[in-house]
Parts: C-alpha cells; sequence; structure tokens
C-alpha cells in the first residue's frame, strides 16, 4: 500500500500531465482523504486557472448601471481558483479517476 506523502506526489504528477500546457499557476494540496471502501486515496489539488472573475468596486447604483463607461481602475480582475480531486489507487498508485471538487 502506499503512503499518503506518494499519493499526493502521484496526484502532482498527473494533474500536471492532464493539464501540460493549460498555464495553471500555484498548484496546491487542498484536501486529503482516504476512502476505505473503495481502497483509495482522494487528494484534492487547488490552482488559479486561466478563468477570471471580474468585480466592480463601486457600491453606488448609478455607478453600477453605468459600469460600460466606467474606467478600468474601477474594475477588479481576479484568477478563479478551482479544484480537482484525484482518486489514486491505494495498493499500486493507479490513477482512477478525476472529479471536479466543487467549493461553494
Amino acid at each position: 500500500m502506499i503512503e499518503v506523502t506518494e499519493a499526493v506526489k502521484l496526484a502532482r504528477q498527473f494533474a500536471a500531465d492532464l493539464f501540460e500546457g493549460e498555464n495553471i499557476k500555484n498548484l496546491g494540496l487542498e484536501e486529503v482523504v482516504f476512502e476505505e471502501s473503495d481502497n483509495e486515496w482522494r487528494i484534492t489539488l487547488g490552482y488559479d486557472s486561466h478563468r477570471v472573475k471580474t468585480t466592480e468596486k463601486s457600491t453606488n447604483e448609478y455607478f453600477q448601471a453605468a459600469a460600460i463607461f466606467a474606467p478600468a481602475s474601477d474594475v477588479t480582475k481576479e484568477n478563479i481558483r478551482e479544484y480537482k480531486t484525484f482518486r489514486i489507487g491505494a495498493e499500486e498508485g493507479n490513477f482512477k479517476g478525476m472529479l471536479i471538487r466543487d467549493v461553494g
């Protein structure tokens, strides 16, 4: 049986292979669970995706309605953090799947 540290290393490698060329940034460990019924490690990794969330700084209703005319400094953009759970077989460290982890 592989140890948790090996499962995390494998999940990171699977992520690097699967997302090759997608320019993901800040890949980090978020969650580790051993699922006894399936004999697998579930490793959740988070990363800053290329998707962007745009928010307006103003709370004034008039300015919100006229946001299309607002200067760029009144709008902030930030990368969206995404999470994927990698299912790693506990016996041999084989890849069993990748799931979207919704952190609402």
